[in-house]
């Protein structure tokens, strides 16, 4: 009975080495593939978040050539109300003028005569002639500026209408652009979606292999007691050794178990958040949704998110992240502390706040939700706003 029982306890630590060594392959490789995943989605969401800065800047270039457009079209309106005025303007002289040369000259030659009779000498009728001419020269120069002036609206006019195309033409390659961009950050949403489906898949693999080691543990623990309650001291030890042995690899696997959570994304209302005032008031927004161009707490974008929290202290910070970069003192990733701004890019594409420990809260990109997680590869600079 004894000789079987020893055997049986043999064989059993055998069996258990030989478990033991494929849970560590199976969890080996699971950590693998979340670390492989998770790298493809921290680039993909890298990717997502320039081109959300992108989207921003040809949405505001799209803002300003719209109303570009509505000016030059009033402008072009005015100019064509003004040389109306000017045609109307020069039709009432000339009209004038034709009236009074018809009154000069329609009676001939006796008009003349009229002249000379009622002149008194040949200085008075000289200065009579010369204010006749004065006043057709006045009637001519005032049709001419008119005239002048009505070419100047003309040639303003051509000039707006060729600003006007120009704009028009801006309009349809910004909308091309923005077009484009939408595309391609729908495109790389929906590879994110993926890949965190892909993630969840293996950790739902990780607990399962992590549960097989848990029962293999279970059951050398069993085989420990029962080789300890063995009337064969030698039996015992070995069995108990034997056990050791499994309880050891047991605790690596348990190890290997702890050294995965770091890698997991921190959830909503985490612990790492610290009790700065700044970090503690930006923590009231973890969840709310990111949204393009949000800055409030219905939904927010990166940019619009810092400035929303770091005005709640009175400090105005500018709307974009590439401007909000400039702003404070530079701050280096090993003197980062809690309440600094971290930027990612040159220029700025992406930005959040320091929470410590390597990592920020920030609204991350379209389809996520303010969250805290660690500062990426991306990483360029810190900024102390004081």
């Amino acid at each position: 009975m004894n000789k079987k029982f020893i055997s049986a306890i043999i064989v059993l630590s055998v069996t258990m080495n030989l478990g033991f060594t494929k849970v560590y392959a199976d969890i080996n490789s699971d950590k693998a593939k979340i670390q492989q995943v998770q790298t493809q989605r921290n680039e993909l969401e890298n990717k997502v978040e320039m081109m959300d800065n992108q989207i921003e800047t040809i949405m505001s270039k799209i803002n300003s050539n719209e109303n570009n457009i509505t000016q030059t079209q009033k402008n072009i309106k005015q100019a064509q109300i003004n040389i109306a005025k000017a045609e109307t303007n020069i039709k009432v002289e000339q009209s004038l003028f034709d009236k009074r040369m018809r009154a000069m000259y329609m009676n001939g030659p006796s008009s003349y005569v009229e002249v000379i009779l009622n002149s008194e000498g040949i200085e008075d009728f000289i200065s009579r002639v010369e204010n006749i001419k004065k006043i057709v020269k006045f009637d001519q120069d005032v049709i001419d500026d008119l005239k002048a002036k009505k070419a100047a609206i003309n040639l303003k006019k051509v000039a707006l209408d060729k600003e006007n195309t120009m704009l028009i033409s801006l309009r349809v390659d910004n909308k091309k652009n923005l077009a484009a961009l939408t595309k391609q950050k729908s495109d790389q949403t929906v590879l994110v979606a993926k890949l965190n489906a892909q993630e969840k898949q293996f950790v739902a693999q990780l607990v399962a292999d992590q549960a097989i080691a848990a029962r293999k543990a279970a059951i050398a623990e069993e085989a420990r007691k029962a080789a300890i309650a063995s009337k064969q001291a030698a039996v015992a030890r070995k069995a108990e050794a034997a056990a050791r042995q499994a309880t050891a690899a047991n605790q690596v696997a348990l190890q290997n178990i702890r050294n995965v959570a770091p890698s997991i994304s921190p959830s909503r209302g985490g612990g790492i958040v610290s009790s700065n005032a700044v970090i503690a008031y930006a923590s009231n927004f973890l969840g709310v949704p990111y949204v393009w161009g949000g800055t409030s707490p219905s939904g927010f974008d990166c940019s619009g998110f810092t400035q929303y929290v770091f005005a709640h202290f009175g400090v105005n910070l500018p709307r974009v992240s590439e401007s909000q970069q400039n702003v404070g003192t530079l701050v280096s990733r090993a003197n980062l502390q809690p309440g600094d701004l971290v930027f990612f890019g040159t220029p700025a594409h992406h930005v959040g706040i320091y929470v410590g420990n390597g990592n920020m809260i920030n609204a991350p990109h379209t389809g996520a939700v303010i969250r805290v997680q660690s500062l990426n590869s991306d990483f360029t600079y810190g900024r102390r706003v004081n």
